[in-house]
């Protein structure tokens, strides 16, 4: 009976030279766990696969069916497309991607955009979009797409990730109508005379029907990631957002997952990963360390993912004791 934590985007990609908000970087709760547990390191994953892959789901997934029961939606029958707010920008010469928090619309932006949209395509499907733009379409007929989840295209040139098989041209092609409506919409006029960036596109992926058929073995997961939650409950796991009292969480048999570092890991955000990374250190790694040397948990799993790989870390409560193990660190030199 495993605690298990996962913590995405908490491997800083490796480099010669680092920023000084991570030359300095000190996770001493953390290297002690990763340093001294038995470790397997397997191949990057884009966040959204990698949670699928706890789940016994692949990159087929449905993850917006998934994402949107885990928002609280009620699971139905249709086919339902990820439709988030986003902003493309030319960097160089390539076209790039984010979602930064400046980038969000308010509830008011949000219903103002999709009224706009449900207009413009109303022989597609439906739109639904809320405060914070993660939004997803109920589609009038299904499409046989290939896509990129956010984990694996925000900071990064979209040109390879854009939608992709049989139904790809026909996707794509929704995504530039989309970039003409929302050019001129007043949502975005407004915002730019704010100082604030435009949501000039929406970004489509995880298409597919909810359906009960994923796996686990947890409990009780505990997460504010809404495609988490939605995976739990197909797979007929309790979740709830993560608690005010940690402890309720740091128990065997319960999966608690953490990517509060995923966003500045994704935007090489030296400061704000680093920040992220000494937030979960104190609030979650050490709580969970101390669980298991009393002996709460005899076993903790800890699963950390970036760039360069994933890494599962399984410390049992004996292995405390190895202190001729080297400690590990979170920010890798190459």
């Amino acid at each position: 009976m495993s605690l298990h934590i996962v913590l995405p985007g908490l491997l800083w990609p490796s480099s010669p030279h680092h920023p000084p908000a991570l030359q300095s970087l000190k996770t001493p709760a953390l290297s002690r766990l990763a340093g001294c547990g038995s470790t397997v390191r397997r191949p990057a994953l884009a966040a959204e696969y990698l949670l699928a892959s706890l789940f016994g789901l692949d990159e087929r997934a449905p993850f917006g069916a998934l994402r949107r029961a885990g928002q609280g939606e009620a699971v139905n029958s249709r086919q339902w497309l990820a439709a988030d707010a986003v902003h493309l920008r030319f960097a160089r010469d390539a076209l790039l991607l984010t979602d930064a928090p400046d980038v969000a619309p308010d509830a008011e932006e949000a219903a103002a955009l999709c009224a706009s949209w449900n207009a413009h395509f109303a022989n597609i499907g439906w739109l639904y979009m809320g405060a914070g733009g993660h939004g997803h379409l109920a589609l009038h007929e299904p499409v046989t797409v290939d896509t990129t989840p956010p984990g694996g295209a925000l900071g990064r040139k979209i040109d390879v990730r854009l939608p992709s098989g049989p139904d790809g041209a026909k996707v794509r092609q929704w995504m530039n109508e989309t970039q003409m409506l929302f050019h001129s919409h007043p949502v975005n006029a407004a915002r730019e005379e704010a100082g604030r960036p435009a949501i000039n596109s929406l970004w489509f992926w995880g298409a597919g029907v909810a359906v009960a058929r994923a796996q686990a073995r947890p409990i009780q997961v505990w997460s504010d990631n809404a495609l988490a939650r939605g995976m739990a409950l197909a797979a007929g796991v309790r979740t709830a957002p993560l608690p005010a009292q940690i402890n309720v969480a740091l128990l065997p048999d319960n999966l608690v997952v953490l990517d509060a570092a995923l966003a500045p890991s994704l935007y090489l955000d030296a400061e704000a990963w680093a920040q992220a990374a000494l937030t979960l250190e104190q609030h979650w790694i050490v709580p969970a360390l101390a669980a298991l040397r009393r002996g709460d948990v005899q076993t903790l799993t800890l699963t950390l993912s970036g760039d360069d790989g994933r890494i599962d870390v399984t410390v049992q409560r004996r292995d405390l004791m190895k202190f001729w193990r080297r400690p590990f660190s979170v920010v890798a030199s190459s």
